[in-house]
């Protein structure tokens, strides 16, 4: 069998593994617009390996998240890859806050998430003695660690290449023939058994290319983070800070973070943004789809479509250096000199909307389209689901025996 793959983000490429894993005779393309796999979503990853703790029990994304940590965590230590098993607190900055930690609490035990409800400040700072808890209650998610994207994919593409799984970057794919099962490059045309969309940011692009009719309409929002400085360097937390997050909305608010080099971060902000590669403002401005996304974006806020508004209001604010300063007080000790400036960590992230039903769509949606699966909804957390969707992918659509 032939298989085409469009996109080698780290949905793609753990695609690639799984079924390369089926069969070393099945035949296996790549296809990347860019000159690398790290150029968006996955190389501009947080590497933040989630639980599935927020995630609506039995809902796609929970489940697959759940088992894709496990695999993930697998996959670094049977390749000795960065892992750090920080934990994860979940910490209330007001008393609204505290019902929905509950709520989190009581989920985390019908999903088999592993979490420690901290009921005092005392508790808390056993945890991690380098923060500054507002109220006596918290969450402790054991199970979140930290791993890196960049070498996890840099490992994948090092054992697809022995597996001779050919990679074909600066090959955009400009139509899809889902009945025939043929890609269109340029002037070239592939032809496969079988063809994954797994185009990240441009998945909803590919979907249109291949005559796809859905209810679904997406807009992208960047993610900002905040650099952080100190003389104290030793007294920031290990363990991750979260807030508690609102859980009508897809964003888990700003938080801590660090890599393997000790960089400290506070972010992301989730604004939206007018262009699917606008890391910095104007940055490969196209003026079509300046104005498509501007005006989707508009009527949405007009009709404040799940309460987009408010949820766009709220996101603004994490914008302005004074404002990050405020909601982040609960994560340094007050003792703590501290500075914060704008970083080169900025990320950007689809969100998919139901147009049916005016709501944001909080899961991940896969559609079969003849000899085309398209993955539309990869939205956070797909690093840590992607081992987990692939096998879902082989054994749900592919129909490829499952491997343990």
């Amino acid at each position: 069998m032939k298989f085409g793959i469009i996109g080698s983000g780290i949905v793609g490429l753990t695609i690639a593994f799984e079924i390369s894993n089926q069969d070393p005779h099945f035949e296996i393309t790549i296809f990347d617009k860019e000159d690398s796999s790290l150029k968006h979503g996955t190389g501009r990853n947080s590497g933040v390996i989630h639980s599935g703790i927020y995630y609506t029990p039995n809902s796609l994304r929970s489940k697959l998240c759940i088992e894709g940590s496990r695999l993930m965590k697998n996959f670094i230590k049977e390749h000795n890859l960065y892992l750090n098993s920080c934990g994860k607190l979940l910490m209330p900055r007001n008393k609204t806050e505290i019902d929905s930690l509950n709520l989190l609490f009581d989920r985390s035990k019908k999903v088999g998430v592993q979490a420690i409800k901290l009921n005092s400040k005392e508790e808390i700072l056993n945890i991690e003695p380098n923060c500054n808890p507002l109220f006596d209650e918290a969450l402790f998610i054991k199970d979140t660690a930290i791993g890196d994207p960049k070498e996890v994919s840099a490992k994948l593409l090092e054992i697809l290449n022995k597996k001779k799984v050919s990679i074909m970057y600066n090959h955009e794919v400009t139509e899809v023939n889902s009945e025939k099962g043929k890609i269109f490059v340029k002037n070239q045309i592939f032809e496969f058994d079988c063809i994954i969309n797994a185009a990240g940011l441009y998945s909803d692009k590919i979907a249109k290319v291949s005559n796809l009719k859905t209810n679904y309409s997406s807009l992208p929002f960047k993610g900002k983070y905040w650099a952080v400085e100190t003389s104290m360097s030793s007294e920031l937390p290990k363990t991750l800070l979260y807030p508690v997050p609102n859980l009508e909305h897809p964003f888990l608010g700003i938080h801590t973070v660090y890599d393997k080099k000790g960089k400290f971060y506070l972010g992301p902000s989730s604004t939206p943004v007018f262009g699917k590669e606008a890391y910095k403002f104007f940055q490969n401005f196209n003026l079509i789809e300046f104005v498509s996304l501007f005006f989707k974006f508009m009527i949405k806020i007009i009709k404040n479509e799940n309460k987009l508004r408010s949820l766009a209001i709220s996101e603004f604010r994490n914008l302005f250096l004074s404002h990050i300063k405020k909601s982040t007080k609960l994560y340094f000790k007050s003792s703590m000199n501290i500075s914060l400036s704008e970083s080169a960590k900025v990320g950007i992230r689809s969100q998919i909307f139901d147009n049916k039903s005016n709501t944001l769509f909080n899961d991940f949606v896969v559609i079969n389209q003849n000899k085309t699966i398209h993955i539309l909804n990869a939205i956070s957390p797909a690093w840590t689901s992607s081992f987990a969707m692939a096998k879902y992918i082989c054994s749900n659509f592919l129909k490829l025996s499952n491997r343990p």
